[in-house]
């Protein structure tokens, strides 16, 4: 599939510009017909539909996991992102003295389950000193200690889109006992990733921002080797079975991810995204990538010539400021009356175009940046 092909499959309107794909993104056409098909389907047929929904349910937890690089018996499905990265805060073994090494610009969602499970096992959470927003890899290394258990950190950062390198990470900790979280979110869908070459124990994302889905798609990516070490937050029923497994004071959770999946899951929302997964692997995630880098880049360039200063160089999120205050809110301002969706994070304005939007769309902030 081409990309201009790719991109006919999103509502498209200079009245309204979504550039804030690193907040929410737009759904695809496919998406939406696939969840309106299964509304109507509850609509209709109720518990007939059920079985054949648990099953288009496990078909995509097939389909994300192979567009992540992971085998299907290593992904478990979650409500949102920060309910992911809480079963790994609370379900990792720590005990007092333990370090979790974090970086000081993570999403909250990144920092309160570290900061709260360390309080409860007497842990500490050390947070990283980002250099100018960048998260470079020697600050990781130099920082681990013989008391590091955990390296908890965002691939992709939610204020100005600086990565880390994983596999890096995780080959310079190879042969230690140290836990590699990673937080996903802002990079699966819009970069290629390949979980079990990363070398991470758990990575963890969502739906609703590069994957073009709605909300209720979380997960997280487990290392076969880790399953069974880490304890199951939440239980019920598929934790230890299903509804028809007999109850036991001696039953043991599951041994596959489904352990870490209590309940019944949003499923209408997870069949939908597997929808918009086909799509992407029609175009493919290279494709998505360098498209999308292309339109950040074309920013990029307006914002140099209009004097702004920039925190990332690559990638399809960026974000950047003005000496002058009074240019950035006029900035604001305009792309405001434009209807143009952004976001102030970090030290900026962050402006996320995926491969979805147009070169039209981007002219709008650009004639903006010029009259300025």
């Amino acid at each position: 599939m081409k990309i201009s092909e790719f991109k006919s499959h999103f509502y498209y309107s200079l009245e309204r510009c979504n550039l804030n794909n690193a907040g929410q993104a737009l759904i695809p056409d496919v998406n939406q017909k696939t969840a309106i098909e299964w509304i109507d389907r509850f609509y209709r047929e109720g518990a007939a539909c059920s079985v054949v929904g648990w099953d288009e349910t496990d078909g995509v937890r097939a389909k994300l996991a192979r567009f992540l690089g992971a085998d299907s018996n290593q992904l478990a499905f979650f409500q949102t992102t920060a309910s992911a990265l809480s079963q790994a805060a609370f379900g990792i073994p720590l005990k007092k003295d333990d370090e979790i090494l974090t970086w000081d610009q993570e999403y909250p969602s990144n920092f309160y389950p570290w900061r709260l499970a360390a309080e409860r096992s007497g842990a500490k959470v050390i947070q990283l000193k980002s250099t100018e927003w960048q998260t470079p890899l020697q600050t990781i290394l130099n920082s681990i200690t013989a008391k590091t258990k955990v390296i908890a950190i965002s691939w992709v950062q939610y204020s100005a889109g600086a990565v880390t390198d994983l596999k890096a990470v995780a080959n310079a900790v190879t042969g230690k006992d140290i836990w590699l979280v990673a937080d996903a979110i802002q990079g699966a869908g819009v970069r290629p990733f390949n979980f079990i070459d990363s070398g991470f124990d758990l990575v963890c994302g969502g739906s609703h921002k590069w994957l073009c889905s709605s909300y209720g798609g979380g997960y997280m990516l487990i290392k076969n080797e880790r399953l069974l070490e880490l304890v199951p937050l939440e239980v019920g029923a598929m934790t230890y079975g299903d509804p028809d497994t007999v109850k036991s004071f001696t039953s043991e959770p599951r041994k596959t991810p489904h352990r870490f999946e209590p309940g019944s899951k949003a499923m209408i929302e997870l069949i939908a995204m597997g929808a918009t997964l086909d799509l992407f692997s029609a175009v493919g995630v290279e494709a998505i990538y360098a498209e999308a880098s292309r339109l950040a880049d074309r920013l990029r360039q307006g914002i140099r010539e209009a004097g702004g200063v920039l925190f990332c160089s690559t990638g399809p999120i960026l974000n950047f400021k003005f000496a002058a205050e009074e240019r950035f809110k006029e900035l604001e301002s305009r792309l405001k009356a434009a209807k143009v969706a952004f976001a102030k994070r970090g030290p900026g304005m962050r402006l996320s175009p995926h491969a979805y939007n147009r070169d039209e769309e981007i002219e709008i902030v650009l004639n903006a940046l010029r009259d300025l």
